[in-house]
């Protein structure tokens, strides 16, 4: 069986950018909504093990509601204003990794298909980035119904890319949430972790030069 690489996609958060700077950037934004933060991470990471689960956006308004003792409605306006726009912004300020923006036209010229797949909408992000017009596919697993590392987001990006998920290598920087996630669906997987030892992607690197190298081996 021929299982040579035939698109190549990546996470957002963490992967296109270190997460220091996510959580320098977000020092204020995180100091002026502590309570909303905490209940909403601990409501994300619910939702992530809930099946079945038929809107994401939907779900975690209730269950936010529920945790902090709001309104539904309430609870979807508060996500919707802090998450979606307020803190979307602090985007603006963040540095990519080294050699990401190079990577990307490499692959581009190599005849390769590109993707992006993150747990929350990618437009404004990739657009602070200057990465808009990189992607064959840009989307957020939200709009599979279910968040990563559940398999429905995975293979919706494969069938949006038009590739069977097997000719897809799958870059990202959570263990749990990219790499499980996607080597499950049979996409082949990069991790950007510095935790060598750690077994189950096909690669792990640390800097995006050794992705080029992957590459040019495995075409």
């Amino acid at each position: 069986m021929n299982h040579e690489i035939k698109g190549v996609a990546f996470d957002v958060d963490g992967t296109l950018y270190p997460n220091l700077f996510m959580y320098l950037y977000s020092i204020p934004f995180f100091l002026t909504h502590p309570v909303f933060v905490y209940h909403f991470r601990m409501v994300r990471k619910t939702i992530r093990t809930i099946r079945p689960l038929e809107n994401v956006r939907n779900s975690q308004a209730d269950l936010l509601s529920r945790s902090m003792g709001i309104s539904r409605e309430q609870a979807y306006n508060k996500i919707d204003t802090c998450i979606y726009n307020r803190w979307e912004r602090c985007f603006r300020y963040m540095i990519l990794y080294p050699w990401v923006k190079k990577l990307i036209s490499l692959i581009r010229l190599k005849g390769l298909k590109t993707g992006i797949l993150s747990d929350y909408p990618v437009d404004r992000k990739l657009s602070y980035f200057g990465l808009s017009r990189e992607w064959d596919v840009a989307m957020s697993s939200e709009e599979s119904g279910y968040l990563k590392p559940h398999p429905e987001p995975f293979l919706l990006l494969a069938e949006r890319m038009n590739l069977p998920p097997e000719k897809i290598l799958y870059i990202g920087n959570s263990y749990a949430h990219d790499i499980i996630g996607a080597s499950g669906v049979g996409m082949r997987t990069a991790h950007l972790s510095w935790k060598r030892e750690r077994k189950g992607a096909d690669i792990t690197f640390l800097w995006y030069k050794e992705i080029e190298r992957y590459l040019s081996e495995k075409l």
